[in-house]
């Protein structure tokens, strides 16, 4: 009799753990039965709090990156790297040959949100001389003899240096001089000269 009573109290105490068990199951997915642990990481980079920008080099030659006239970073031709942890508020970003004071690009950015920014600098400056004068001409840049064009024909200038550029035409006929013009390249764009 007493083996029966025993064997009623495991009966029992299985029983009991059983519901136990049942009425936790749905807490199974939690960490920890009291609530998740703070010092838990939730994985997430949150990029959410985080300004940054977002640098890519086109231009041909390894430059420097300059935020505010704090040097940043290098970056070699068709690469590109990002700003981390960007305060709001406008920043001055510079692009310089690397190793030298010789800026290539600078431009101003309003960073008022928590948000990716970009920045792309393009290959070197070229100018685009225009012939709508009638005649064929020569065309000359710093006193060098670059090219012919004829009426109606425009041809560009590729990667010119930064700084002022003396630009003539000539008439192809008897070399008159017909027209000239000083172009002070002193961002990474492009030029126009339409010689009329």
């Amino acid at each position: 009799m007493e083996w029966i009573n025993l064997w009623r109290t495991v009966v029992a105490v299985v029983l009991i753990f059983a519901v136990i068990g049942l009425l936790c199951l749905p807490t199974i997915s939690c960490s920890s039965l009291f609530g998740p642990d703070e010092d838990d990481d939730d994985g997430d980079d949150d990029d959410d709090d985080e300004a940054r920008i977002l640098i890519y080099n086109y231009y041909g030659e390894n430059l420097d990156f300059y935020m505010d006239g704090s040097f940043q970073f290098t970056l070699s031709h068709d690469d590109d790297d990002k700003i981390r942890d960007v305060t709001l508020d406008e920043h001055f970003l510079e692009a310089k040959k690397q190793g030298t004071v010789t800026v290539v690009a600078s431009t101003e950015i309003d960073v008022t949100s928590y948000t990716d920014y970009s920045w792309q600098i393009d290959d070197p400056p070229d100018i685009n001389v225009i012939n709508q004068y009638g005649l064929k001409l020569r065309i000359y840049m710093d006193e060098n003899y670059l090219f012919d064009l004829v009426d109606e024909e425009d041809r560009w200038i590729v990667n010119v240096s930064f700084g002022e550029h003396f630009l003539k035409a000539l008439r192809a006929s008897d070399d008159k001089e017909v027209a000239s013009t000083t172009i002070d390249v002193d961002e990474n764009e492009d030029y126009a000269w339409t010689i009329e």
